[in-house]
């Protein structure tokens, strides 16, 4: 009995294996070798990673929004070069040390990546406290940082001092005021320097340690990357020339590139109701601090802007569609609206003002969009008028085409919809809200766009044939007219709190750099006029244009002439408004500059 027992159990052991091995086999043959399980594999963890993703970047943009601070009285110190997170080299705290490799070395600021001669700005109002062109006498910890600026904080609120080491040169003299955002010299790679960066730190008043600089002024470099972005553009339509006040014609002469700065900022203000008229700049002596006059003063000729339209009128009742422009066209709108979402009476009431109710469409274009360089499809070339130099001139220009209106619509829709600008006005169900924000948005120039929009909706009753008939959803009543109210949001419910706004000036240094005096004499031994060259720093290998740098040379037996820099400037350049929907999310409104010739 037991052999039999043993028998059976040993076949019953080999069943068991021999299942076990037609199950793997069948796994191996059906599953593991069936390139569909591998596709279903991958997406499972495609679709893992993608949340993973999501999740992190949520949790991320959360921690940076709640660890990070947003000030309107502190800026980071360069706007050339955008997205501040991806150019720190070096972050504050414990390091390996870039030149000994010392381990555990401590890094009292943030190294950011930036080419020689980026702008620098202060990052708040304050004091120059002092200025360095260090040289071989000077204390080893104050060679290492180079030609560098300190600046102390003129606002209790702040109570910090900045460094600016590594620099390449200095636009300001020690004891000299400045406002946020003025360009005190440019970046460099002078000092103990792997290369070219800009080492910038912070240090808290009355204490010694330097504190972490980013949650100062992570947050609100993004902004400033999003509106400078903006601000660039207007930057290269201003017609800005050099200027010759202040120069000495016999000796050297200096000029820096026009650059654009950051003069200010704030948040949850009404802005300003008028923007600054052409002209509003001035010339100011660096060394002494004294405005030496303004634009118009010396004969620059600005161009005044052309005024606003009058004020147009919005019909007290609604009309009725009766003009053939819209009888035309009402049905491809509505069909547009189908397709896009964006109401049928916008598209229709932006094409009859844009197009002069059809007369003036070039190739089907209702909206006058042109062709630029990244425009792939048809076009054509029509007359029109372009300001230049504040002047409305004829010239011939490159226009989107379309082989019907229909397509122009399409365009037109997509236009709006590809922009996040235009996602405050592509929320809205009314059509009269929807206008205002085109116009706050920046769609025209025209300070009346929103109310002539509005205007022929009204006219013609153009909010009858949206998808909702023109009625609130919400009080089953026709949508009323909403005054368009500058910066804050339609409808009067916005304090203006969601609204940041950023005005950038234009600046260029120039004058008369340090001269050497060199008397000449002819052959025989007459003395002719003084000739005058310019002196170059034996630090930075650049012409002395500080005075600090120029103390330096006052111990040789040169004859020398000191460097006197002005600076020519428009505080109040471009301004541009963006919208902040919450602490991550933001978008530009508004963008307004300055017209004529500086």
């Amino acid at each position: 009995m037991s052999s039999q027992a043993e028998v059976a159990e040993h076949l019953k052991r080999q069943l068991i294996q021999k299942a076990k091995k037609r199950a793997k086999d069948l796994a191996r043959d059906l599953i593991l070798k069936n390139p569909k399980f591998w596709i279903v594999i991958a997406i499972l963890l495609l679709i893992f990673l993608f949340v993973f993703l999501i999740a992190t970047f949520v949790s991320s943009s959360a921690a940076v929004a709640s660890q990070n601070i947003m000030s309107e009285k502190i800026i980071p110190p360069q706007i050339y070069a955008s997205d501040m997170e991806e150019l720190i080299t070096s972050d504050f705290g414990k390091r390996t040390h870039p030149v000994t490799g010392e381990e555990g070395s401590f890094h009292s600021g943030i190294d950011i990546d930036v080419p020689e001669g980026t702008p620098v700005q202060s990052s708040f109002d304050g004091i120059v406290e002092s200025v360095s062109f260090p040289n071989t006498s000077d204390p080893v910890t104050t060679q290492n940082a180079g030609i560098h600026v300190v600046v102390k904080s003129s606002d209790p609120e702040v109570a910090l001092s900045s460094r600016y080491l590594h620099l390449s040169q200095i636009f300001v003299t020690a004891g000299q005021t400045v406002k946020k955002g003025d360009i005190i010299g440019l970046s460099g790679n002078t000092g103990r320097s792997t290369g070219a960066h800009l080492h910038y730190e912070l240090i808290p008043d009355g204490e010694s340690e330097a504190t972490d600089p980013k949650p100062f002024v992570m947050m609100t470099s993004k902004l400033v990357d999003i509106a400078s972005e903006e601000a660039f553009k207007a930057f290269k339509k201003i017609n800005w020339s050099n200027s010759n006040l202040g120069l000495i014609s016999y000796l050297p002469t200096y000029y820096s590139k026009p650059m654009l700065y950051l003069s200010d900022m704030y948040f949850a203000a009404p802005e300003p109701s008028t923007f600054p008229s052409a002209g509003a700049g001035y010339y100011k002596n660096i060394s002494t601090g004294s405005l030496m006059g303004s634009f118009s003063s010396y004969g620059a000729s600005p161009i005044e802007p052309p005024p606003d339209n009058e004020v147009v009128t919005i019909p007290v009742d609604p009309g009725s569609l009766t003009d053939p422009f819209f009888l035309q066209y009402a049905s491809a709108a509505q069909n547009e609206e189908l397709r896009s979402g964006v109401p049928a009476s916008i598209t229709l009431a932006q094409a009859a003002l844009e197009s002069g109710r059809g007369k003036s469409a070039i190739c089907n274009n209702m909206f006058g969009i042109k062709a630029n360089s990244s425009y792939k499809g048809d076009f054509c070339y029509a007359n029109t008028h372009e300001e230049v130099d504040g002047v409305r001139v004829p010239t011939k220009a490159k226009f989107r085409a379309y082989s019907s209106v229909e397509g122009s619509f399409a365009d037109h829709s997509d236009f709006l919809l590809r922009n996040s600008r235009y996602r405050i006005a592509l929320s809205k169900e009314n059509p009269y809200e929807f206008a205002n924000e085109l116009q706050r948005a920046g769609y025209a120039t025209d300070s009346q766009y929103a109310n002539k929009l509005k205007s022929i909706i009204r006219s013609q009753n153009l909010a009858s044939i949206d998808m909702n008939h023109g009625i609130d959803p919400t009080t089953g009543q026709p949508f009323f007219d909403v005054l368009f109210s500058g910066g804050s949001s339609s409808g009067g419910a916005d304090d203006g709190s969601n609204y940041i706004t950023l005005t950038f000036g234009i600046s260029q240094y120039y004058g008369n750099p340090a001269a050497e005096a060199v008397n000449v004499y002819d052959e025989k031994g007459v003395p002719q006029p003084t000739q005058y060259y310019a002196l170059t720093s034996p630090i930075t290998g650049k012409e002395i244009i500080n005075l600090e740098d120029y103390n330096h040379m006052l111990s040789s037996n040169l004859s020398t002439v000191a460097p006197n820099l002005m600076i020519k400037d428009i505080p109040q350049a471009i301004r541009v408004t963006l919208y902040a929907p919450n602490s991550i999310e933001f978008y530009v409104s508004k963008v307004e500059s300055i017209k004529g010739m500086y």
